[in-house]
């Protein structure tokens, strides 16, 4: 009883010598004219507070929290090793920050605890006109949600079109301001963002969301070695749509529109309930001489068990390179259309011819347990004049389709299987400007080799067997 006693004794005192944190208020921060001194607790008691131009915070020792924190250009110097911003902090504002660490934030190792403001605050440390490298760093699974809780069928809310007597939705709709509540976050221009932790989307029941929408950014690079996940793998399909389980296509980790100079490298994409990576150009009207994206860089990056597409792909000067895809679009991820690894699919390019694929390179990347390895429907239009997508070194383990696609060659590739949904057998009937130098097929096929085929693409010192060579599916 004694010892307990004791305990509880030492633990009162503890307790009674704890400084209460300090109120920080705008006056405060005037006053200081040049570095001001964080050496103590401070507490914003739930307000907004600007930070007055020309003063920088200078982090030795205290932190900061409860309420909203405003930069005005403002410079961080950070003198220690622990949090200096707490759970209830929000950052917003301008700020020149060269470099933020995620350990700058009290976290919460609670799987209950979500993280979506604490990614938003590292995120507002960057803006569009100023470089900032982005560090995750921490060994911590950050679960983040989509804060939209609304109905799942969204696809019933976008304009729809006529053709052949039926409906065709604009699924593009939902990339329109009208949906923004299906953004959850946004790297600004001239962000470099180190993720070696994991950012992991907890589930939903809606059909479509954009983790990071990036829309008219560049320069910005996405590296390290974590993960950044979807919800595909727990995603919740309990709502009805009519009578039937509704399942969408449009949760992509990276929703790229009219984007120029991304760089992905050596990190790990997973568990998009569409797309891992959208990278195209712009289907909006009003912009003219404006809607392509370019300079695109994927390398040494492992896309997992994408629902839709691992990588899909409308842009120029493309590279993808080194790259591992692995159970995207199967059976086991509930695929959909078009479930491959990578699709070079412009949309809409006969409308908007300037959003084809040109420049495009793939080259020494691997594939396992997809449904499609490849699928590519136009890549440029027939009248575009040049090659515009070359695919290098790579070593097909699943079939592959080709759709009306022009202007792509194939170099020293193995391709199990060529397909086609519309009419297996005339694959390439459809397709013109297509070349293969050096590559072995798994089937032989008159499809491939026709005299129509013949006539309108090329092949240089092909394989062709009669039963796949190496493992492939069909």
């Amino acid at each position: 009883m004694r010892k307990q006693f004791y305990i509880f004794v030492v633990a009162l005192i503890a307790i009674s010598m704890q400084v209460p944190p300090t109120a920080l208020t705008e006056a405060m921060l005037k006053k200081a004219k040049g570095d001001f001194i964080i050496n103590k607790n401070y507490t914003l008691e739930g307000k907004t507070i600007k930070i007055p131009s020309g003063v920088k915070l200078v982090f030795s020792g205290g932190s900061i929290n409860n309420g909203t924190l405003i930069g005005n250009g403002t410079e961080i110097q950070m003198e220690q090793k622990k949090p200096a911003f707490g759970l209830d902090i929000v950052v917003d504002g301008e700020w020149n920050v060269p470099e933020v660490k995620d350990g700058w934030f009290d976290f919460e190792s609670s799987p209950d605890f979500v993280s979506n403001r604490l990614i938003n605050n590292l995120l507002s440390f960057s803006n569009d006109s100023t470089y900032c490298h982005i560090i995750f760093n921490e060994k911590r699974v950050y679960y983040f949600e989509l804060p939209y809780k609304g109905r799942a069928d969204l696809g019933n809310l976008v304009s729809f079109r006529m053709v052949d007597g039926q409906k065709k939705r604009n699924y593009s709709d939902l990339g329109t301001d009208e949906f923004s509540y299906l953004r959850i976050f946004t790297i600004p221009s001239n962000t470099h963002m180190t993720v070696n932790s994991t950012l992991k989307m907890l589930p939903t029941s809606v059909g479509a969301y954009f983790v990071f929408w990036e829309y008219g950014k560049e320069n910005i690079t996405i590296d390290g070695t974590g993960v950044i996940a979807g919800d595909n793998d727990w995603h919740r399909f309990d709502q009805p749509f009519k009578g039937k389980t509704y399942y969408g296509e449009w949760g992509h980790l990276f929703k790229c529109i009219r984007c120029s100079n991304f760089t992905f490298k050596d990190i790990t994409l997973s568990d998009s309930f569409g797309d891992c990576i959208m990278y195209s150009g712009s289907h909006y009207a009003e912009e003219k001489n404006t809607r392509w994206a370019s300079g695109l860089l994927v390398d040494n990056v492992k896309i997992l068990r994408a629902r839709r597409n691992g990588i899909a792909v409308g842009a120029r000067n493309v590279v993808i390179k080194n790259c591992h895809f692995e159970g995207c679009g199967s059976k086991r991820v509930k695929g959909t259309s078009p479930r491959c690894a990578i699709d070079f699919e412009p949309d809409q390019v006969k409308k908007y011819p300037e959003i084809g694929n040109q420049n495009v390179l793939m080259e020494n990347c691997t594939f396992k347990d997809n449904y499609f390895d490849l699928s590519s429907y136009q890549n440029n239009l027939n009248s575009y004049g040049k090659l515009a997508t070359t695919i290098k070194n790579c070593v097909f383990q699943s079939k592959i389709r080709i759709q009306a696609t022009y202007w792509m060659r194939f170099e020293n590739c193995y391709i199990p299987f060529v397909f086609n949904t519309k009419d297996s057998r005339s694959v390439m009937l459809f397709s013109r400007h297509m070349e293969f130098d050096n590559c072995e097929f798994g089937e032989y096929d008159t499809s491939i080799v026709g005299t129509a085929s013949k006539v309108f693409n090329k092949y240089t010192n092909c394989k062709f067997n009669t039963a796949p060579s190496r493992s492939s599916k069909k």
